[in-house]
């Protein structure tokens, strides 16, 4: 759908939290537009709530029921036992979904939030930040086109010491595979093939270490970290084959946050208006789940 229509008839989102992520990135995206307009917040905080909705100028809603209520769609920004409970209700609601990764903390809540999506026929996309920026899709462009045999990434940052994750149940029980594992294990599927085994070495509180085996006979190899020191956002993909190597350092990505948060506003609303889920949607989500679930031996 082209962006003039939507800009003329924006998507009225409703934002579930009201957290730092929320306030940092839902917020800020949903409220700029042109394709959407922040509908209102609901939290179960409702001091937060009121601030981050009056910080945008919308209202803050008293209860849940109140939100769905005065909006076509929900974005959250919540933990994902959470998410996946009150999106099950959004989706029976016949709300489009804009839902944050993981989707859920076990396989049975994402099955059962995949199932209600299917039942309901109602829209989702998954906030799977990377995949809307430009430099990573023409990196799984190129990839495409290769025969790709092998690959190394690393996802190593110090962000579980620095203070900028707040102690969350949902972390204390995934670690760094839950936070930004998805991330790490969504590109190599997407590079070479869907995964079909994981094995894991050493603790998502420290340093995990894990072996894809794709469909095909890839071989991918994934190490995660978020207790490195100084180290700031070391994430590397590097993907071998009769080519040579395709690499893709995010040290040398500049300067595109703002199109990376267009893309998803404007994609998520394209979706919502054609009635027609973004190809990273709630499956996508349960995929991931199942994944880290093998890795986490649930």
């Amino acid at each position: 759908m082209p962006s003039s229509d939507l800009s003329r008839n924006p998507v009225a989102v409703g934002l579930v939290g009201a957290g730092p992520w929320a306030r940092a990135f839902h917020a800020p995206v949903l409220a700029a537009g042109p394709e959407t307009t922040l509908a209102g917040v609901w939290s179960r905080r409702p001091q937060a709530a009121a601030a981050l909705a009056a910080e945008f100028g919308v209202p803050a809603c008293g209860d849940y029921a109140e939100l769905l209520g005065s909006c076509e769609a929900v974005a959250f920004a919540v933990p994902p036992d959470v998410q996946a409970r009150l999106a099950v209700t959004a989706a029976r609601a016949g709300l489009a979904l804009l839902l944050d990764k993981p989707v859920a903390l076990t396989v049975d809540d994402a099955a059962a939030l995949a199932a209600a999506v299917e039942e309901a026929g109602v829209v989702t996309q998954l906030v799977l930040t990377n995949r809307f920026r430009p430099a990573v899709r023409e990196f799984l462009a190129q990839a495409d086109k290769l025969v790709v045999t092998g690959a190394r990434a690393c996802q190593l940052t110090g962000e579980f010491l620095d203070g900028t994750f707040q102690h969350s149940p949902w972390r204390d029980r995934g670690g760094i595979l839950y936070n930004t594992g998805p991330h790490g294990l969504d590109i190599l599927d997407t590079a070479l093939g869907p995964i079909e085994e994981i094995r894991a070495a050493g603790d998502p509180e420290n340093y995990l270490a894990l072996t894809c085996l794709h469909q095909g006979g890839a071989v991918s190899q994934l190490a995660l970290s978020g207790k490195i020191p100084g180290i700031g956002r070391h994430t590397v993909y590097e993907l071998y084959g009769p080519h040579g190597e395709l690499r893709l350092d995010f040290r040398d990505l500049t300067g595109d946050s703002a199109q990376t948060r267009a893309n998803l506003r404007a994609e998520f609303a394209a979706a919502v208006r054609t009635g027609v889920s973004h190809p990273i949607d709630v499956r996508r989500g349960l995929h991931l789940q199942r994944l880290m679930a093998e890795v986490l031996n649930l």
